[in-house]
């Protein structure tokens, strides 16, 4: 039922798996809610990273596999800190100072490069639970780093959160596509959009909070 060869029907001559389409909606759902700093939008990304731990698994992006589990944790974080933020009178959404901004910076650079490293081998070194070498490696690499601190910024509700977002989207929108997995380079298209958006809706809410 959720393997990504089982095809749930065929549009255009792409056939379109169970998995992939679940994957796709409530990753959809995620981000709307996250652009309109709705807290609903970690029960979806809940669901939506189960999912495509599965789907990933399935085509051999390893480090997007991983960086599931690490989804899958934040959620329930940024469900907790967001409940908490909304007992507060002020507003919530605030920037980084510049010193951070360049620690976050360094550290999506070297986090990237150490997970390239690392997955580029892990077939060697877990033959049974990865039989096919990892595509793509340091692109899905950087995507899942760079995920990660987005992520982490939006729990904390941070507006740069949306540039890294914006960045993610525009590389996952070229590796999916040329990965073969089409709905999901598709479903990137929606998200740069929903990202842009929420940089300009989050940039309000820091300008009220600013003047």
């Amino acid at each position: 039922m959720f393997n990504i060869d089982t095809t749930l029907f065929e549009l255009l001559g792409y056939r379109m798996s169970l998995l992939e389409l679940l994957a796709v909606i409530t990753g959809l759902a995620a981000v709307w809610f996250a652009a309109r700093a709705n807290i609903i939008t970690w029960i979806f990304a809940l669901i939506n990273a189960v999912l495509f731990f599965m789907l990933y698994y399935q085509v051999n992006l390893y480090s997007a596999m991983v960086l599931q589990l690490f989804f899958f944790c934040n959620a329930i974080y940024g469900w907790f800190n967001w409940k908490r933020q909304a007992g507060n009178s002020d507003e919530p959404v605030t920037l980084l100072s510049h010193k951070g901004r360049v620690f976050w910076v360094v550290g999506v650079i070297g986090g990237a490069f150490a997970m390239g490293m690392v997955m580029s081998r892990i077939h060697l070194w877990l033959p049974d639970l990865f039989a096919v070498r990892a595509t793509f490696v340091y692109t899905d690499a950087m995507i899942a780093v760079m995920s990660i601190a987005a992520s982490l910024l939006c729990a904390r509700l941070k507006l740069e959160n949306w540039v890294l977002w914006i960045l993610v989207d525009i590389m996952s929108i070229a590796m999916y596509a040329m990965r073969g997995v089409m709905l999901v380079s598709a479903q990137y298209i929606i998200f740069l959009a929903m990202a842009i958006y929420g940089f300009i809706q989050w940039q309000k809410k820091v300008e009220l909070r600013v003047f």
